[in-house]
């Protein structure tokens, strides 16, 4: 009796309080995002300035203020749900964050226990983390559901793809600009260059990150790093999981399932669920491995600085950032002769310029089960195209640089072994990292001319490097090649590559040429006082997101920084992406005209 008479009221407390839901909706969404804009800029504030005593306390009672609303919100959420099970479910994390927020309000009032990492008087520590993850979730959830003004506003895939890295690099660099970010003040311009070639993974420097940059400004050009390295992939999550159920959903679906390269739509959600557990595995070994060897050989005075030294340069490894927290990047004295270290780099600068759908279909559990118990499967052929491009790009190009640089920059080498890592990790690197084992401005010209070349080419599709891509540069080649032997069609592996591919190949090529000639030629306006050699290396490795150096890059001035940072924003977002935002897709005439023939070459 007592639980229908409970279940009476609660349907007729349910039929009351409906009638209001809608404006209560609207007035706790409106607040929500007006108070999380608050907190998360008082949270800036606190870390970008230095406060009074006053001042701290005002920001104390801002972030509590807004843990109490979200409390009372998601409370009233729950009175208004019809089924509170599946609201609960929903909204799992919240659930989880709330609860522990209460149990600790409970402790403290009744038993005066706090919960360590949840300490309210602790304001510096644990809880100030807990508190900034917390609101992270918030704005992303507040974000997710004003999705439908981009639905109203009816952007393209690919002006949205442009617009997410615009915004990312202007919040890196509001950030970077703030006092305790820097132990000097700098320009707005060496900001809006660190934080582009941070969020563009290119690793292009104007400031020594190790003395420029304080704690907090290396913190922040990490996070750039690696939200730049995953920015298109998580861009394509964002819509493909919350706009799949809107009008709009299936367009972005496609955008991701064009994006990772599968065939199918449920193929591109199982994949992206891999990306990210694949990423901050790798990320997480890199670490790991890093932190023990650091540790054990006391290159560090403290553990702290031996576990965020293997942090910051795992995630620039493997992102292909190429940045590095000491003065002279990897050919400090601190670590130059350490090669265990080298050696993990150069695996992560691989396992990242492959691409994540290469590094799926060889890793995957899964997929490995299935090759194992149905012999006719085999790997992807954009698998073996990015494996075999990738390796014949290293070993050709490793065996070039050791005869090229023998008796020049590798005589520092003592060893043969020594001179063969740094060979195979300075070509890893210039593919798209930009690490440095030896001083590039001491390469021969012919080295040069090699390094350019192999920076054009890149990484791999899907992967978090630049330049023109791998597989483009084995299209071209197998298109060149049909082209002499007089072949109709390109055939790899008992497969035709269809012409769409080769004329996207093409286009992809062109309109990266246009783009360094036209930097380049810029360059050579604004900074006539530099060699022609070196600006054209520095728009290469920038256009193609390695961050290679000859030099040049301390000597520029303004304009030269301008050209530079445009040349990092088109190469990370790609030549296509950028033809597609700006031109008017046309549709296709059903009608074709005859063919007509002319000499070409």
């Amino acid at each position: 009796m007592p639980r229908s008479y409970l279940r009476k009221f609660t349907q007729q407390f349910n039929l009351h309080i409906v009638k209001y839901h809608d404006r209560l909706v609207v007035i706790l969404r409106s607040a929500s995002l007006l108070i999380s804009l608050i907190t998360i800029s008082a949270i800036v504030y606190f870390h970008g300035f230095y406060i009074s005593a006053d001042e701290r306390n005002l920001i104390k009672f801002i972030v509590h203020f807004s843990i109490a609303f979200y409390i009372l919100k998601y409370l009233l959420y729950y009175i208004y749900s019809i089924r509170k099970k599946e609201y609960i479910k929903d909204t799992f994390i919240e659930f989880i964050i709330i609860s522990l927020l209460v149990l600790n309000w409970i402790l403290i009032s009744l038993f005066d226990i706090n919960i360590p990492f949840l300490n309210y008087d602790n304001f510096d520590d644990f809880y100030l983390l807990f508190i900034q993850f917390y609101f992270l979730i918030m704005v992303m959830i507040e974000i997710s559901k004003a999705s439908k003004l981009i639905i109203i506003m009816r952007l393209s895939p690919p002006v949205l793809m442009i617009l997410s890295f615009f915004l990312l690099i202007t919040i890196g660099t509001i950030l970077l600009l703030l006092p305790r970010m820097t132990t000097s003040p700098i320009s707005f311009i060496d900001a809006l260059f660190t934080s582009t070639s941070a969020s563009c993974i290119t690793g292009l420097t104007v400031l020594d990150l190790s003395t420029a940059f304080t704690f907090k400004g290396q913190v922040i050009i990490m996070i750039l790093i690696q939200l730049g390295g995953l920015n298109i992939l998580s861009f394509a999550t964002f819509f493909s999981a919350y706009l799949a159920r809107s009008s709009a959903g299936l367009r972005y679906q496609h955008l991701l399932k064009d994006l990772l390269s599968t065939n199918k739509l449920s193929d591109s959600f199982q994949l992206l669920k891999g990306i990210f557990i694949m990423t901050f595995t790798i990320e997480a070994l890199g670490v790991a491995l890093l932190y023990v060897y650091w540790k054990t050989t006391n290159v560090f005075m403290s553990d702290g600085d031996s576990f965020f030294y293997a942090l910051f340069h795992s995630i620039s490894a493997f992102n292909n950032a190429g940045f590095s927290l000491w003065s002279g990047n990897l050919m400090d004295n601190v670590i130059a002769n350490h090669y265990f270290p080298q050696g993990i780099l150069t695996v992560l600068v691989i396992l990242g310029g492959i691409g994540f759908v290469t590094l799926n279909d060889f890793f995957n559990p899964n997929i490995i089960r299935e090759r194992r118990k149905y012999r006719w499967k085999q790997l992807m052929p954009s698998t073996k195209i990015v494996l075999y491009t990738t390796f014949g790009i290293i070993g050709i190009t490793s065996i070039i640089l050791f005869i090229l640089e023998y008796k020049n920059t590798l005589a520092i080498k003592t060893t043969l072994f020594e001179k063969i890592l740094t060979c195979i990790f300075q070509v890893s690197s210039a593919r798209t990292a930009g690490f440095n084992l030896v001083d590039a401005t001491g390469f021969a010209l012919p080295t040069l001319i090699i390094i350019m070349i192999v920076m054009f080419i890149g990484a791999s599709p899907g992967s978090t490097g630049g330049g023109i891509k791998t597989t483009t540069f084995f299209v071209l080649m197998k298109s060149m090649f049909a082209t002499i032997r007089g072949k109709k069609y390109i055939e790899f592996q008992k497969k035709t590559i269809p012409f769409e591919l080769v004329d996207k190949a093409y286009s992809i090529i062109l309109m990266a040429l246009i783009v360094i000639v036209v930097s380049t030629f810029v360059l050579t306006i604004v900074e006539p006082q530099i060699a022609f050699e070196k600006l054209l290396f520095e728009s290469i490795s920038a256009f193609s997101t390695c961050g290679l150096s000859n030099g040049a890059c301390e000597l520029i001035g303004l304009g030269g920084k301008i050209v530079l940072v445009l040349n990092m924003y088109i190469g990370r977002i790609g030549t296509l992406t950028l033809a597609f935002a700006l031109s008017k897709r046309v549709k296709e005439a059903k009608h074709q005209y005859p063919d007509t023939h002319f000499m070409v070459g």
